[in-house]
């Protein structure tokens, strides 16, 4: 299972490069109005405290999360498509 999820996450990024689904996974979509609590419910889901906070709009665009599992002590960190390679801590 371990090998798996990176497996697929791989996979499911080629085909979302190419506009394709051909895999069907499970997915959360989180809907409402501005500032109802869209982005805690993501962060409640994963675990961590990690999208921006603020005032007004703050997360304003579409977000795909992929979790990964890591062996423990190891640090948490992000990475996003449009800056492959870079993350964040």
């Amino acid at each position: 299972m371990d090998k798996l999820i990176p497996l697929i996450n791989t996979l499911q990024d080629a085909f979302n490069n190419v506009g394709l689904t051909f895999i069907d996974l499970p997915q959360i979509a989180v809907v409402g109005s501005q500032s109802s609590g869209k982005s805690s419910v993501l962060e409640n889901v994963v675990g961590l405290d990690f999208l921006p906070r603020g005032s007004g709009i703050v997360t304003r665009r579409p977000l795909v999360l992929q979790l990964v599992n890591k062996p423990p002590g190891t640090q948490d960190w992000g990475e996003f498509l449009h800056l492959p390679g870079q993350k964040f801590t």
